[in-house]
This record gives C-alpha cells, sequence and structure tokens, in this order.
C-alpha cells in the first residue's frame, strides 16, 4: 500500500509526464491564440500561457538532459537492484542514480510557476510537489538523498539561468508563438 501511494507520487516527477503536459498545453495555447476557444479573460490566460510554456520548454529539455549528462558523469549506482534481479524494486530503473531526473524536472516545473507569479510569497507552497516527489523517490529505495538534493539543484539552477537569460533566448518568440 505504501508503495503504491509512493509510486503515485514520484509519477508526478515523471519526465514523460511533463513532457506530455507541455504538449498538450502548447495545443490549448494554439487554439486560444486561433480563437477556437472562447473565454472572456482568454487574452490574458493565453499570454500566462505562453510565459510559461516558454520558460517550461528549455527549462525541462535542458534539466531532464543535464541530469542525464551528470549521470553519465559521475556514474554512481542506484540504492535498489532493477527487476529482474531476484529481490527487485519494480521502481528501480536500469540508470544510474545521480542526480535525480524526477526531482529535476518537478523543481523546475515548481520554480517556472513559481516565477511567473506576481505574489511569489503566496506561491512559496507550491516546493511541497517537488519535496513530495523527492521523499517518494527515497521512500521507494531508488534513490538517496544526495541523489534528490543533486536533482533539486539542477532544476532550480537550470530554471533560473532560463529566467535570467530569457530575453535572449526568446528574441524571436513574437513571430513563432
Amino acid at each position: 500500500m505504501n508503495d503504491l501511494f509512493w509510486g503515485a507520487v514520484t509519477y508526478t516527477g515523471d519526465p514523460v509526464l511533463w513532457s506530455s503536459i507541455v504538449i498538450i498545453l502548447v495545443a490549448v495555447h494554439y487554439l486560444l491564440d486561433r480563437k477556437y476557444i472562447k473565454f472572456s479573460r482568454s487574452e490574458k490566460h493565453r499570454k500566462m500561457l505562453k510565459n510559461f510554456l516558454l520558460l517550461i520548454i528549455p527549462t525541462l529539455f535542458i534539466s531532464l538532459f543535464g541530469a542525464e549528462a551528470l549521470k553519465l558523469i559521475f556514474q554512481v549506482p542506484r540504492p535498489c537492484l532493477p527487476c529482474p534481479a531476484p529481490d527487485c524494486n519494480p521502481f528501480c530503473l536500469e540508470s544510474f542514480s545521480f542526480p535525480s531526473g524526477h526531482m529535476s524536472t518537478m523543481t523546475g516545473v515548481a520554480t517556472s510557476i513559481f516565477l511567473l507569479m506576481r505574489s511569489r510569497k503566496r506561491y512559496l507552497p507550491i516546493y511541497i510537489f517537488p519535496a513530495l516527489v523527492g521523499i517518494s523517490r527515497v521512500a521507494l529505495g531508488v534513490h538517496t538523498i544526495v541523489d534528490v538534493i543533486g536533482g533539486f539543484a539542477v532544476g532550480l539552477a537550470v530554471t533560473f539561468i532560463v529566467w535570467k537569460n530569457r530575453d535572449s533566448i526568446y528574441r524571436w518568440e513574437d513571430e513563432v508563438i
């Protein structure tokens, strides 16, 4: 039962899930932009969605590939045995452990939302979600606390770098999006 709960929590930080969500949000943005969906405040929502997508797309891409590159550089073995080994952990992947890709993804998403909100102090509790994902990764035995902290640092650093450089990265955005 505990593994079922933590498995569901850990899934919320899955890079594949967030990539799928971003694809859906791009489609929604397109529909809002083309006026296929009518809302009374659609311009405000379209602009907010556009800013989120312009921040989250490079953040997810860079943090995912950055975490994978760091895994190859450090080559820290996972603290679990992947299946089909005897006494295997069904949540254990056959990749290296440091840093946690789930944690870097969820931290990037939370930090992107946090940075885009005007009254940021009110949105600070959004970091409960990355914390829960980090706890779930340790509770499932697929990462150590150091892996989770490393994933948090990667997600946070990448998001802030993209945020600080967004003007130079997206000079073309008004023509394309």
